[in-house]
């Protein structure tokens, strides 16, 4: 495969969704402790377009990386010497981390480590595969490392009928959770469907006038902050949110100690333990990703400004 070329979709700069570019680079070339895999869906996520336009510079650097994208699936196409757990031919999903690698998902072929990888859910095809690994890590990580949600509790999730949102409400559910979500009026059946027991129109309903308390409430949106929430959680409740600021970021972990009622920031990690976790709560229909809509690689700008501007259920996915 040497000199062998791929699409990507390009970006040598900051800023609006102009700056993306199909163009064909060499296909990557994989050390020992690296596996190549062919694309065939990767996802879009918010993350995507608050890199491409220099809003996390400070976490990103001052060079634009080169290729964007977190989330995949796709068919092991090479491994090196050092790989144990996968083999050529393995359709495979998972996640690089979008703040950290250079060459994203958003090409036809990836190089990736072992432990951003695991075998795809039997059940799904590669678009619904390549919309689960970022947002089911995030909730996973949210609700069951974090919060630690066992049956019975009140939980409020705040964009419901998102990426994060949607998979979390499915994920509280099977853990026998009393579920709350908050949407908007179009979403309403949406967010049922998923199995909220509670479902909260933003446009015309605010839940802190409510005379509900919660023992997690998880934000997905960062529009629901810590100083209002912690009116409606539980004594000794808690507080997670998947909006990074840099203020959460440095001074959160202090101000926690001086809290009773907590509140951390969900910051995501490839991960194959909890992937395979995840592909068994798909396999066994706990979890489902939503596709709300597949664009060609080569409609990505389009892609990226329908992310940019919301109103859309689950994820949007590119098909290689």
């Amino acid at each position: 495969m040497s000199g062998a070329k791929m699409k990507a979709a390009i970006t040598t700069a900051y800023g609006l969704s102009d700056v993306l570019n199909i163009e064909e680079v060499a296909i990557p070339t994989i050390a020992s402790d690296e596996i190549l895999v062919e694309v065939k869906a990767a996802s879009i996520n918010p993350l995507d377009w608050k890199i491409r336009s220099g809003e996390l510079k400070m976490m990103t650097g001052k060079i634009a990386p080169k290729i964007l994208g977190s989330d995949y699936s796709g068919i092991v196409s090479k491994i090196g010497t050092d790989i144990n757990n996968v083999k050529i031919g393995n359709q495979v999903f998972g996640m690089v981390n979008g703040m950290k690698v250079k060459e994203g998902s958003h090409a036809e072929f990836i190089r990736v480590k072992e432990n951003d990888i695991w075998l795809k859910p039997e059940n799904i095809e590669f678009e619904e595969a390549a919309a689960i690994p970022l947002v089911a890590l995030t909730a996973h990580k949210a609700l069951i490392e974090i919060a630690q949600l066992s049956k019975g509790s009140y939980v409020l999730i705040n964009g419901c009928t998102g990426g994060v949102g949607s998979v979390a409400v499915q994920i509280a559910k099977s853990l026998g959770s009393e579920v709350s979500g908050i949407c908007s009026t179009n979403n309403l059946e949406f967010a049922k469907n998923l199995g909220a027991d509670h479902v909260i129109d933003y446009k015309t309903e605010n839940v802190l006038e409510k005379p509900i308390s919660y023992d997690v409430i998880l934000d997905t949106v960062g529009n629901l902050k810590y100083s209002q929430s912690k009116k409606i959680l539980k004594p000794a409740g808690l507080y997670v949110t998947t909006a990074a600021t840099i203020p959460a970021m440095l001074f959160g972990p202090l101000l926690n100690v001086f809290r009773q009622k907590k509140a951390k920031l969900v910051m995501n990690s490839p991960n194959s333990k909890t992937l395979s976790e995840i592909k068994s709560m798909v396999e066994n229909n706990q979890i489902r990703g939503h596709v709300s809509k597949v664009f060609k690689l080569e409609d990505v700008r389009e892609a990226h400004d329908l992310s940019e501007r919301g109103g859309f259920t689950g994820k949007l996915v590119l098909k290689m």
